[in-house]
């Protein structure tokens, strides 16, 4: 048999097995990399909880942390990105757009839609909500409103640096896993469920779902091959430490102890993967976990950064076999609609009724401001869908393909079931995925599963069901569907098809 047969039969398996035949052109790899200080020197406002909290020092300084890509086919551009990784709670609606504004002009050669902001959803960064919290609890403290221009000004600086010091260099990726997240909903015998719920009771029954530990590693090096930056994706919050103290959470012992390795100038980017349901904190085994982190001398947050920490050198010693120069590199920015979750009539009632009780009180607590403005939203969402209003959500998608990795974008706390789908579908070697990037004109909330949703209604409780009713979802599970089905649909686009814009 003529080896021409031979390699048409292997063809046809190759096809019928589903494998993808890459045609893709690799090119040159340019890099530039950059770390932005975003903490200031005066007490803040702390995101994340139903009052505020100003902070009473610093326990670890926020960064933002900045990464430009660029392949060129000689003097030929063809494509960019600009990757910012926050150590903030979340990107809030209007401030990744005021941003591309601010730069307006700094970049020359850059296209300004394909830079995209994300955080690591840090518990105790500072706010960017001015309308989170009452303003008269605020104080003398750097409110919100002054706080973003500032932030706007930090990570400017950073990006230009990064952009304007790229590169020819290389990139490696691996796949480790440590143990950092946790299921945070708690499931009880009459199929009700709630996040971070009892479980020394007679009616818990289990954690309603799965658990991500994979560590996703992409090693940015200079021509001579040592390390220039790392971005490091895994499926859980920063909600490690807590208290009254700005801190980055365990995103910073993870940058300390890989410094401490690998040289005090690599950046490292911190990306959230799809984690609405899970968080560092184990909700069984506490009181062991505490033991152990104790005998090592270490907080728990230390602890979740030692084990990122271990696993990132793990994955680092290993891929080094497999350093490219000249990769395939795509970005593509999508505008999505996805269905908006409908506010029924029986929510509508509930939030109103929390509203006017609110209202109606002569003294308020300081979790009433933030309670009002939950309820009060789902009021609005129905009355605007009786109009025939808000019945999409449009939300900004990056999807990116580096080499063998996929990397997809979305703007929500998706629960980890969404995230599964998609890497279980992608054509890639690895798959990427980052939450809370890229936000769309509204706030977009958790983004829950339908068995999430089955574990309970709306009512006056606002931490009944959390993280699953309508009052913290702009989104519901149709529209999840949606976005995982765009999602892989956009990423087979990338492998099939590359050339098509």
């Amino acid at each position: 048999m003529s080896l021409t047969i031979l390699n048409k039969q292997f063809l046809v398996i190759l096809v019928t097995l589903g494998l993808n035949i890459l045609s893709v052109e690799a090119s040159e790899l340019w890099i530039g990399s950059a770390t932005a200080d975003i903490t200031p020197d005066r007490s803040v406002p702390l995101t994340g909880g139903t009052a505020v909290r100003i902070s009473t020092g610093i326990l670890s300084r926020c960064t933002a942390n900045v990464l430009a890509l660029e392949s060129r086919d000689g003097e030929r551009v063809v494509d960019q990105a600009i990757l910012v990784a926050c150590d903030l709670c979340v990107i809030r609606p209007g401030v990744q757009e005021g941003f591309r504004k601010h730069l307006a002009g700094q970049l020359p050669g850059f296209e300004l839609n394909k830079l995209f902001l994300t955080a690591t959803h840090t518990h105790d960064a500072p706010g960017i909500f001015q309308d989170r919290y009452d303003e008269k609890d605020y104080g003398d403290s750097m409110q919100p409103k002054e706080y973003v221009p500032w932030l706007y000004q930090q990570i400017a600086q950073a990006v230009v640096k990064a952009w304007e010091n790229r590169t020819k260099g290389a990139v490696a990726w691996g796949l480790g896993h440590a143990v950092a997240s946790h299921n945070r909903r708690v499931v009880y015998n009459d199929g009700t469920a709630k996040m971070f719920g009892p479980i020394n009771i007679p009616e818990f029954r289990g954690i309603e779902g799965y658990e991500d530990h994979a560590v996703h590693v992409l090693c940015f090096y200079d021509t001579q091959k040592r390390l220039k930056a790392a971005a490091i994706t895994l499926s859980t919050t920063a909600q490690a430490a807590g208290g009254r103290m700005v801190s980055a959470d365990f995103w910073h012992d993870v940058r300390r102890l890989i410094r401490e390795r690998h040289g005090e100038d690599v950046c490292i980017l911190g990306f959230c993967a799809p984690a609405g349901d899970q968080t560092p904190r184990p909700q069984v085994s506490k009181k062991s976990e505490q033991r152990m982190y104790e005998f090592r001398g270490l907080t728990y947050c230390q602890e979740i950064g030692r084990r990122i920490a271990v696993a990132f050198d793990d994955v680092a010693g290993v891929i080094t076999k497999d350093i490219r120069l000249d990769v395939p590199f795509i970005h593509r920015v999508r505008q999505v609609e996805l269905p908006a979750r409908i506010v029924t009539e029986a929510e509508y009632i509930v939030a109103k009724k929390v509203c006017e009780e609110i209202d109606t009180r002569k003294t308020r607590t300081k979790s009433d401001h933030w309670t009002r403005n939950l309820y009060g939203s789902v009021a609005e969402r129905y009355l605007a869908q009786q109009k025939g209003e808000m019945k999409t959500y449009e939300m900004e998608l990056h999807v990116l393909r580096l080499g063998d990795v996929a990397i997809a974008t979305n703007p929500f706390e998706l629960f980890v079931d969404y995230g599964v789908q998609i890497q279980a579908r992608s054509p890639a070697v690895q798959t990427f995925l980052i939450q809370l990037a890229a936000t769309g004109r509204q706030h977009a909330y958790y983004l829950p599963t339908p068995r999430a949703v089955a574990g309970g209604k709306l009512n006056e409780k606002p931490f009944t069901n959390y993280s699953a009713t309508v009052m913290t979802g702009m989104v519901g599970p149709e529209g999840g569907q949606v976005l995982v089905e765009r999602t892989v649909a956009e990423i087979n686009d990338l492998w099939k098809d590359p050339e098509k814009k």
